[in-house]
């Protein structure tokens, strides 16, 4: 069902309720007025009747013929009968039923002649007994015709009520309807925010979350373009170095062979680096989850991180400097806490010189936990300490990294509310700084 036959079954569902409750509660009221009113008509009319024969000469009253309902000034459709207290009939209107309609009690009855019911009163005047009286199938004739005039107009409002609420609901649905139209109209490359002139306030967040909706789109898409160009470019040259080597191999002698093949290996090694790296930015940056809760002991991951770097170069040259007296967890994954740790000691490793120590701290700052690492190298100037954390940028040359370690530090932080800060060390070299978030 649509929203608009939904909403007009609602409303209008509730408006003939109502209207339908308030109709029948006026016209009940209505109907017993009417009845009240033709009930006084009776009264009225016995006690001018009444007052009228007191008025005539008493040989007028015994005429053997009958007087007219408009001689005793009666309204149409009214009968009148008097009697004298012995019971003898005195006047009767020509339309009166032969029967004695007299009861002996005043006040209003309903009685039967011939098979039709009749509507009486009865008034005692001094020695008269006045009856009046009309018939019960013309009073329901008179109140069916009151009661239709009063609810022609209440059922010509209820309609025109249903009409304006499928209008009204019409129009204002019709911002709903332009934005279903700008939306199809949309190619499907266009991630462009939508707009629609003189939108109403509730459709607003909506249109913000489409909006919001759409940047994520295209952040994705940008992230997987950006995955694919870095891919293609990153991969191109260790691939062709490779594929060099190898065909040097082959036409070498032994020994010129084995050198080649361990420069196709080393190549080899660079690309599998080159590609981790990438994958790993890649899922960070794509906000995937990862298979390990996001809470993982700090002295766990330095262990593992040292554990990673062995068989690099000059991996002895680290020291460490633990200021956490107990076990402290922090909220993130182990995998990226232990990648994160590693690129930063990878980094210190391979740009310092291969005699100058690295040094690792942890420390506890606030709800942070603070992992410096600090180098000997020849440092970074202000324009190149923002330019390092760029994927693939590096100030020397490309065989010695992928340029990606402080991007993944970098990303990693961002999505878990870390911090990386990049500033030179107070003697010489780099210090960089990251604060993970500890575990609630």
């Amino acid at each position: 069902m649509s929203l608009r036959n939904r909403l007009l079954l609602i409303l209008g569902g509730t408006f003939i309720v109502l209207w339908s409750l308030a109709a029948l509660w006026l016209l009940g009221d209505l109907r017993r007025e009417v009845n009240v009113a033709l009930d006084e008509r009776l009264a009225s009319s016995a006690r001018m009747v009444a007052g009228l024969l007191e008025q005539l000469p008493q040989p007028l009253l015994s005429s053997p013929n009958p007087l007219t309902a408009m001689e005793l000034g009666l309204e149409s459709g009214l009968v009148c009968q008097v009697r004298s207290l012995r019971g003898e009939v005195l006047v009767r209107t020509p339309n009166m039923p032969n029967q004695n309609m007299l009861e002996y009690a005043t006040g209003f009855h309903e009685i039967s002649f011939s098979g039709e019911r009749w509507r009486t009163f009865t008034l005692k005047r001094e020695n008269l007994w006045v009856t009046t009286a009309d018939r019960v199938d013309e009073r329901q004739v008179l109140q069916s015709s009151i009661v239709f005039a009063a609810a022609l107009p209440v059922a010509l409002a209820l309609l025109g009520s249903l009409l304006l609420i499928w209008f009204g609901i019409g129009r204002g649905l019709s911002p709903l309807q332009t934005l279903r139209s700008v939306l199809a109209e949309r190619d499907a490359q266009d991630l462009q925010p939508v707009h629609v002139e003189r939108l109403p306030k509730d459709l607003q967040p909506l249109v913000a979350t489409i909006n919001q909706l759409f940047t994520r789109i295209a952040a994705a898409l940008e992230r997987e373009r950006r995955f694919t160009n870095d891919a293609a470019h990153e991969l191109r040259t260790p691939l062709t170095a490779i594929k060099t080597h190898i065909q040097v191999a082959q036409m070498s002698p032994a020994q010129g062979a084995a050198y080649a093949l361990q420069q196709a290996e080393t190549a080899v090694e660079r690309m599998q680096r080159t590609l981790e790296q990438l994958l790993l930015l890649a899922r960070v940056e794509g906000a995937q989850d990862f298979d390990q809760a996001p809470c993982s002991s700090a002295q766990t991951i330095a262990r593992h991180a040292l554990a990673d770097l062995i068989g690099v170069p000059g991996n002895e040259r680290i020291e460490v400097h633990s200021d956490l007296s107990a076990d402290v967890y922090i909220a993130l994954p182990e995998s990226l806490a232990v990648a994160v740790l590693r690129n930063l000691l990878d980094n210190a490793l391979r740009y310092s010189p291969a005699d100058s120590p690295v040094e690792l701290q942890l420390t506890i700052k606030g709800r942070y936990l603070c992992l410096r690492v600090r180098d000997a190298g020849s440092g970074l100037s202000s324009e190149q300490l923002e330019q390092a954390k760029q994927r693939f940028w590096s100030t020397a040359s490309a065989e010695r990294g992928s340029g990606l370690g402080l991007a993944i530090v970098q990303a990693v932080c961002q999505r878990y509310g870390g911090q990386l800060l990049l500033q030179a060390a107070p003697e010489a070299g780099l210090d960089a700084i990251v604060y993970l978030p500890l575990s609630q």
